[in-house]
């Protein structure tokens, strides 16, 4: 089973929902249409905004049968458990097969499992460092854009509001002191125009966060749409002008942050260096009697946990460092989601993850001003980061 996993051969005896055997390979993976066709719908869903039991009421209300019901129709023998009602899907399956979203993109992913012996039936989960993975492997049913939707919503559990709804911006907003994500508030009496998104880390103490980070939804809905609208628009008509903008901020961007992670580590390099010198002075000292060797122990151990931090942080932002040289922007990804829209008439869950990695709520100013209130809003495009000359600023919340 090594050998296979590590040729990068399927290791399941069934291919996930979705998927079928190739009749002329049984190793390699082709869409069984009809059930990739749900697989799709569910990923469109997800980018819709909508939780896994959300999305399981739907295909239940449509009367889409389950997998087990499917292969059962189809006469196709599979180790999935099989219910009462053929339409009975549930959050556990839904939440299945979004966890395979690699699957789904066209790659293999093994090793995600192992048992204690071969005598053993249980299965148990490896950490996804120890997955080994094959990228471009067989035909995806999701693309891109839906893949990291669903990536994001695994991985923040977006939840349901109290009225059964998903906040459109659950799980990509975050406060700009504190990193803590924002979450959906909604008024007494629900009110449409008063649902707000506030810093979790406000609402868990001043000393978490020292300011309440906040902004209505109907203000961001707002902004977003204005500010995508413009950038849309601008890419369309001048699409080189666009490219070669997005890469001269790009460089700048990260010229920028190299700077100051390079200073970091020139210092923290200083600071080892100073710290052997030291250690060598105590060992003389301690040697010659100046020290004593209780004060030796002391001073040592203190230098020494100093040491080992500065070293592990100096490697961390070494690998930092490397990373952001060898990442830029993917103006081209960007350029194939702007082709797909002549006109964006309204922000929709699907429009606003195609486009938007994240969103960085700022502190306002003068907060409870009515006149000279103004609050930043960083809007993070996925593949190019921020737009200096399409900044979003919200100065109309009173």
């Amino acid at each position: 089973m090594k050998v296979k996993g590590n040729a990068g051969e399927h290791l399941t005896t069934n291919a996930p929902y979705g998927y079928m055997k190739d009749p002329d390979n049984s190793k390699h993976w082709i869409p069984d249409r009809e059930a990739a066709d749900v697989v799709y719908e569910i990923g469109l869903y997800v980018m819709d905004g909508f939780g896994p039991s959300q999305i399981a009421r739907k295909l239940r209300e449509r009367k889409i049968l389950t997998p087990a019901a499917y292969y059962e129709s189809k006469g196709i023998p599979c180790n999935v458990k099989k219910q009462g009602d053929p339409y009975g899907w549930d959050n556990t399956t839904i939440a299945g097969i979004m966890d395979r979203w690699r699957e789904y993109l066209g790659h293999t992913v093994n090793f995600k499992t192992t048992k204690k012996s071969y005598k053993s039936k249980k299965k148990i989960k490896n950490p996804e460092s120890e997955w080994v993975i094959f990228e471009n492997t067989h035909e995806p049913i999701w693309t891109e854009a839906i893949a990291e939707a669903v990536k994001q919503a695994r991985q923040s559990r977006r939840r349901p509001t109290k009225m059964g709804e998903m906040g459109m911006f659950s799980g990509m907003m975050y406060c700009a002191d504190c990193g803590s994500i924002l979450y959906q508030c909604r008024a007494t009496g629900f009110r449409k125009d008063q649902e707000y998104y506030i810093c979790s880390g406000y609402r868990k103490g001043k000393q978490v966060c020292g300011t309440p980070h906040s902004i209505r939804t109907v203000i961001l809905e707002k902004l977003i749409l204005q500010n995508l609208r413009e950038i849309v628009s601008f890419a369309r008509s001048h699409e080189n002008r666009f490219v070669q903008m997005v890469m001269d901020m790009d460089v700048k961007e990260r010229n920028k942050g190299l700077a100051k992670k390079r200073k970091l580590l020139s210092e923290g390099e200083k600071r080892i260096t100073e710290l052997d010198i030291i250690f060598k002075r105590l060992y003389e000292d301690n040697i010659s009697g100046k020290l004593t060797d209780e004060r030796f122990h002391k001073l040592s151990t203190d230098y020494e946990a100093e040491q080992t931090g500065l070293q592990t942080r100096a490697a961390i932002l070494r690998e930092e460092i490397e990373e952001v040289e060898g990442k830029s922007a993917n103006v081209d990804r960007f350029l194939s989601v702007v082709r797909q829209y002549t006109d964006i008439p309204e922000l929709t869950p699907r429009i606003l993850h195609e486009f938007v990695e994240k969103i960085v709520i700022h502190a306002a100013t003068d907060p409870h001003s009515k006149i000279n209130r103004r609050q930043e809003v960083d809007i993070y495009y996925k593949g190019i980061g921020i737009l200096e000359m399409f900044k979003v600023f919200d100065s109309r919340q009173k």
